[in-house]
């Protein structure tokens, strides 16, 4: 969606536009409470018991009541006059675009959690189903009424509630079998009991991930922030390797737990994650220059100088997801809290003292210094309350990958690295390394993988 809002919407409106989603999601994170990894973490026992239908209901229930409630109450806020802040878009001039952002709450957190209930069950179809009609109907009605019917970003949201809303139908119809909406206190005590002491530290990371947004936004503008903005979308298709990675890995490395090959697939997949990250960061940087022609007008060109600081920052924080595993085995899930509020602290101080003088670039430092620190922290404390025997070379790699397209980024961004052999010196990086990331057996399944797959098309 981003080549038409940067061509339909000003830079402006596409600035409000990603401060006003931002927001729609701070007020997800306030209801969630972490409910998604008590989900992920409790729902087969409940189930193995026969309760996961009322387990399932429960969480609904929860969410439904918090997810109505708070947003509620930042709209009435709102429209007394309260949230005029100058890192945020005026409410008075937009109100039609926060209310559809409130309502969009409850629809979200919803869908999130049958979602995430067809994967625990392994319903491919259900869960394709409703993953893509959501992200179909949200495009294609967003791009209806902000091209068509020229609504602007008040568009672009209603388009989003109502995809948001048909997955959630399509989804509630398919499992309508294995939810029971209903209020149990048990189940709901001990969801808490798991899911709190992860609900500072996932505040904090989340908001170490957006909070440069508002300073940019106060700071320099809502035409600066926009330029941020595009520059994240980008870094979102690493975010979206994350995401998807974790989507995969969380529900296995759950039901691996006290299994005897468990420390096998934890340190093949952390391996398997590096080297996918790697190449992910470096192929984007390789075509950053194309793919910014195609998403967006020329003045939003300077993005390709930025990118490769969010990049690595976007990589780093998909590592200390990983990392964290240790700790969620042993239950000791505060360190997950401490090391995000040292995250957050880091990234804070450092937009304060730099955004006015650095701008974008002290955005992204402050991404990368401070996804460091927890990552560091995070391996550290979880190996010591779950030793899993990682391969160390990969996390060599993963530091010197990082290191050098740092380096390449800053030649280029100083006009010191000419751009053909800044784009030649990255793309050969991130063939070479993620290569030798991967053990010699796994190179050796793929080159007979790409082998097999040579002499099929060859001899048919």
């Amino acid at each position: 969606m981003v080549p038409i809002y940067t061509r339909v919407l000003s830079q402006t409106e596409y600035g409000n536009l990603d401060i006003i989603i931002i927001v729609s999601s701070v007020l997800c994170v306030l209801v969630d409470l972490q409910f998604v990894a008590g989900f992920s973490r409790l729902y087969y026992e409940h189930r193995n018991k026969g309760k996961g239908k009322r387990f399932v209901g429960t969480i609904i229930a929860s969410l439904l009541t918090g997810g109505i409630t708070i947003p509620a109450l930042f709209l009435g806020l709102g429209f007394l006059g309260n949230i005029e802040f100058s890192f945020l878009p005026s409410f008075k001039a937009n109100t039609s675009v926060w209310i559809l952002a409130a309502i969009s709450v409850p629809l979200t957190l919803t869908h999130d959690i049958l979602l995430l209930q067809t994967r625990m069950l392994r319903w491919k179809k259900l869960f394709a189903i409703g993953a893509l009609s959501t992200s179909f109907f949200s495009c294609a009605l967003s791009v209806f009424f902000v091209i068509v019917l020229k609504w602007g970003i008040v568009g672009v949201f209603l388009g989003l509630v109502l995809g948001r809303l048909v997955g959630l139908l399509l989804l509630s119809g398919g499992l309508r079998k294995e939810v029971k909406l209903c209020f149990d206190v048990e189940p709901f005590k001990e969801l808490m009991r798991y899911s709190m002491p992860l609900v500072p530290g996932w505040w904090l990371a989340f908001g170490s991930a957006y909070v440069s947004r508002f300073f940019v936004f106060a700071e320099l503008g809502a035409a600066e922030n926009a330029i941020l903005a595009v520059c994240m979308k980008v870094v979102s298709a690493i975010s979206l390797f994350n995401r998807t990675f974790q989507l995969a890995w969380q529900p296995l490395a759950m039901a691996y737990i006290g299994n005897d090959s468990g420390e096998v697939f934890y340190v093949r997949s952390m391996r398997l994650y590096i080297a996918g990250g790697l190449f992910s960061i470096f192929f984007l940087t390789t075509f950053i220059g194309p793919i910014l022609t195609v998403l967006t007008p020329d003045s939003y060109n300077v993005v390709k100088y930025y990118f490769p600081l969010f990049a690595v920052g976007a990589l780093l924080s998909g590592c200390a997801n990983n990392l964290q595993l240790g700790n969620q085995i042993a239950k000791t899930t505060h360190w997950i809290s401490i090391s995000s509020i040292v995250c957050i602290a880091i990234n804070v101080i450092m937009l304060i003292v730099f955004t006015k003088s650095y701008g974008i670039v002290a955005a992204g430092l402050a991404w990368v210094v401070s996804f460091t620190v927890k990552d560091v922290i995070m391996y550290v404390t979880a190996q010591r309350n779950y030793y899993i025997p990682y391969d160390k070379k990969s996390f060599l790699l993963l530091g010197l990958g990082c290191g050098l397209l740092l380096l390449l980024g800053f030649g280029s961004y100083s006009q010191h690295i000419p751009g053909w052999l800044f784009t030649s010196c990255v793309a050969l990086t991130g063939l070479i390394l993620p290569w030798f990331v991967i053990a010699p057996f796994e190179r050796q399944a793929i080159m007979q993988f790409v082998r097999q797959r040579l002499i099929a098309c060859i001899y048919g």
